[in-house]
């Protein structure tokens, strides 16, 4: 199990004490979320203004329908279904919901519409009629019963695809109604299990799954395999997709080992459309702008520094609050190019669940130094901060050569030293610094952590998971209230996404008064594109191809 938790963290990097604790003021009225679903219409000549103020409107450019278009990704054309692409994924299989791409809530996919019991144990699911696999079969809630029970049996041979939480059985009432049932009120499963993907029947009960063969490539989405050679697949549009069919006929994925091999082709015009992150950020920069289309959203993810209550140090809730006011984050971000978005939660700030009080720690070096002299810290002259005659000396760790980790660090501990604390900054490759957040062995950590697109944060926040060499709350935190809060959203009534969002905003003002971590930023992802390509919106819930019905090429 150690070892398993290691990888699943590889792959997604990634007690309130008795003091009186200062909480910093509340923003009362809500901040606009920022745009993170771009219309993108890539007219040939921009928009200008008349001498006389009159807008001259952009001119009208007419696509024609049909062409071809080349997508590179990184990885490899292993059809085993759990570690395919993702682009491959979302292609051609689809799941009972779909993501709202501007703020993450669900939306009816091949399930038109669901009802949940008051104790949240029942989930019932209405299948949308007349939705077909692509070989003409129609698809049915035997269907859904077979992949769920297939990727949540104990015999599954794959990674695991999805958390099943408490299900205790999945049946098909009727072709069209599938429901599931759980030991304990689990409303995390509607977003789990409901962006599950789906297969036919005969492939999840086929002996070689979650391998799949070319033939048994048949989903409901809007891409249809075509073929598969040493480093590309085809794929042509689906005409009878349900949500509109693609305007764009032929498409072809290219995998490529890494991302510098990516984006020589890209250079060359062997591909379209490549994604990016922040780690690639200089290489994108050095692309030139001419023919090239560069989108941003957010990433999924947030990088924070997490405090280790093991460290007696940071016991006190003061000096937890006085590290956040202590960080220019602006500053930060210009480090970065400003290529990412500040944020005071671990959820984003357009996220459906995030709360418009949310409290925000500001720089305020003059409110760290008050807040650290209440908890016994003081200069006694020489320029560094002292308790009973010993200064505050704390490790700040983070994984060496990271593009982005590694430099913010630097910047971290100077601002630290300015202060008047002793951080001392320590690096290790990523093995070594996995280990070490596993085993609780920091005192500051530098990371980055995915977003899950449910609320339920639990692994990262809830007391039992505080468990070293296994559970991912690496920081030892422990809050009861939090404990409840986060059952509360699990056992929400019916599950009513108003009553899970006041809960998940309770969560994450919990989390910053008492502040078991700094908050800094959610870093930009990029879609970068040959200016043929129109119509991308990546976004930070559904992602970058969610709309891919939708594009076109000229």
């Amino acid at each position: 199990m150690q070892y398993f938790r290691r990888l699943v963290f590889l792959a997604l990097v990634f007690l309130c004490g008795c003091a009186n604790v200062q909480i910093p003021t509340s923003d009362v009225t809500a901040t606009p979320p920022r745009p993170t679903i771009a219309d993108i219409s890539n007219p040939t000549v921009p928009a200008t203004l008349a001498p006389s103020d009159t807008p001259i409107p952009a001119p009208t450019i007419v696509l024609p329908e049909g062409g071809s278009i080349t997508i590179g990704v990184i990885g490899n054309l292993n059809l085993e279904f759990n570690v395919m692409p993702s682009l491959v994924q979302d292609a051609v299989f689809e799941s009972l919901f779909k993501i709202d791409p501007a703020n993450g809530a669900l939306k009816p996919g091949l399930a038109e519409s669901f009802q949940v019991s008051n104790d949240a144990t029942t989930m019932t699911f209405k299948l949308r009629p007349g939705i077909k696999w692509h070989n003409g079969e129609a698809l049915t809630a035997d269907d859904v019963v077979a992949s769920i029970r297939a990727f949540s049996s104990s015999e599954f041979r794959g990674r695991p695809v999805t958390d099943f939480g408490t299900l205790t059985r999945s049946t098909a009432i009727d072709s069209q109604t599938v429901q599931l049932t759980f030991s304990d009120g689990y409303c995390g499963a509607l977003t789990s299990i409901g962006t599950m993907k789906i297969v036919p029947r005969a492939v999840a009960a086929s002996p070689n799954f979650p391998k799949l063969t070319p033939t048994q490539m048949n989903g409901t989405g809007p891409l249809k395999f075509v073929s598969r050679t040493n480093d590309q697949i085809v794929f042509a549009r689906n005409v009878d997709y349900y949500d509109g069919a693609p305007h764009i006929d032929s498409w072809t994925i290219r995998v490529f080992p890494d991302s510098a091999a990516m984006r020589g082709a890209f250079s060359n015009k062997q591909i379209d459309l490549m994604p990016g992150t922040l780690d690639d950020y200089a290489a994108l920069k050095k692309i030139p702008d001419a023919n090239t289309l560069r989108v941003a959203s957010d990433s999924p993810e947030f990088l924070s520094i997490l405090l280790n209550l093991d460290t007696t140090t940071l016991n006190d809730p003061r000096v937890r609050q006085a590290l956040a006011y202590a960080l220019d984050r602006n500053a930060l971000l210009n480090d970065i190019d400003g290529q990412a978005t500040l944020v005071d939660s671990s959820v984003l700030p357009n996220n459906w669940t995030y709360p418009a009080n949310l409290p925000r720690f500001t720089y305020d070096v003059a409110q760290a130094k008050r807040l650290l002299a209440d908890a016994g810290w003081r200069d006694a002259g020489d320029g560094v901060l002292k308790k009973n005659g010993k200064p505050m000396q704390l490790e700040l760790w983070t994984e060496a050569d990271d593009p982005v980790l590694e430099p913010l660090a630097f910047h971290i501990r100077t601002m630290y030293a300015a202060l008047g604390l002793q951080v001392s900054l320590q690096l290790d490759d990523r093995p070594g610094w996995v280990t070490r957040a596993f085993e609780h062995r920091f005192d500051l950590l530098l990371l980055s952590r995915k977003i899950p697109l449910d609320p339920d944060q639990r692994w990262y926040w809830q007391s039992d998971q505080n468990k070293p060499n296994d559970g991912f709350n690496f920081g030892s935190y422990a809050n009861t209230k939090l404990d409840g809060l986060f059952k509360d959203l699990q056992h929400a009534p019916a599950c009513d996404s108003a009553a899970r969002a006041a809960t998940s905003g309770e969560i994450a003002r919990t989390l910053v008064v008492d502040s078991p971590v700094v908050f800094l930023f959610a870093p930009n992802k990029y879609l970068v594109a040959q200016d043929r390509v129109f119509g991308l919106a990546p976004s930070p819930f559904a992602g970058d191809y969610w709309n891919l019905n939708n594009w076109r090429v000229k």
